[in-house]
């Protein structure tokens, strides 16, 4: 594991795995119907929800990978099916349900391995919204 000097202060909330596959499983049956939904499974731990862009709902993965909401209120979350990535679009509601109590800053939450993933991370920090974002 690499040395963490990333910066620090971005902290997100984050989500139930095991509630956010269960909302991700009904929307995937919805989207692509002739896929088997039961064979979704958990995208890169953990999905974090924090604010950007003042005041815009993001959800980031251990990946640094993610989406910010769409002015229809659904946001793309990346779950694991048949060997890859799909990114699954959820209501914003789905991410309410699966809101935790438990924080974690954007530096801790994604994995400290290569150049690709502290570029990642410097993305989200860059974008986060303090004022905005449950602390």
């Amino acid at each position: 594991m690499k040395d963490n000097s990333r910066p620090t202060g971005a902290i997100a909330v984050k989500l139930d795995a095991e509630i956010l596959l269960a909302k991700a499983r009904a929307e995937f049956a919805k989207q692509f119907p002739e896929a088997d939904a039961a064979q979704l499974s958990h995208g890169p731990q953990p999905q974090m929800h924090f604010a950007v862009d003042r005041g815009n709902a993001a959800v980031v993965n251990g990946e640094g990978v993610g989406y910010v909401a769409t002015e229809n209120d659904t946001i793309e979350v990346y779950f694991s099916y048949a060997d890859t990535w799909v990114p699954v679009v959820l209501p914003l509601s789905h991410i309410g349900h699966a809101t935790t109590h438990d924080r974690i800053d954007l530096a801790e939450g994604i994995r400290t391995f290569g150049s690709r993933l502290d570029v990642n991370h410097l993305i989200w920090f860059n974008r986060y919204d303090a004022d905005n974002s449950a602390q």
